[in-house]
């Protein structure tokens, strides 16, 4: 059974508990072993992302949205954690399919638990991930995402 490691968990500390419960329910499934990427992150954190091409926006980021001032990411980034060719654990950044077969699982714990979700593989959530641009393949947010409060 896998679980999620220290870092996980205060990534995970920092998001909607809502939307906590689809990477837990999908760790529990037990199929593969993944880790949390991003949960909130701090202006400088997103420009960071932004500037290393690994977000669309400056600012204003799902993962940037705070209730009452703290952290209340309506975003989690995940990516699988594996034995690489190398022969060491980390994640296969290169390797979509994998990315994508979470990204599924996600949509489907998502459903299960009744709250609703946009996969950053299949932004229209069509079942097609070739019908647009930005392919980010280890994100989900809240469909109905708040606003900073």
């Amino acid at each position: 059974m896998y679980s999620f490691g220290t870092s996980s968990e205060k990534k995970l500390a920092t998001v909607d508990p809502e939307l906590v419960e689809v990477p837990r329910l999908v760790m529990s499934w037990g199929v593969y072993d993944f880790t949390i990427v991003w949960g909130w992150r701090s202006d400088q954190q997103q420009m960071d992302a932004f500037l290393s091409d690994n977000s669309k926006k400056k600012t204003g980021s799902y993962h940037q949205v705070t209730k009452d001032g703290k952290p209340f990411s309506q975003a989690i980034d995940f990516a699988p954690w594996c034995l690489l060719p190398t022969g060491e654990m980390g994640i296969p950044w290169n390797d979509t399919h994998a990315f994508a077969v979470l990204g599924g699982m996600m949509v489907a714990a998502g459903e299960q638990l009744d709250v609703p979700i946009v996969y950053g593989g299949d932004w229209d959530m069509d079942g097609l991930t070739t019908d647009q641009s930005l392919m980010d393949w280890g994100h989900i947010q809240k469909k109905h995402a708040l606003k900073s409060t």
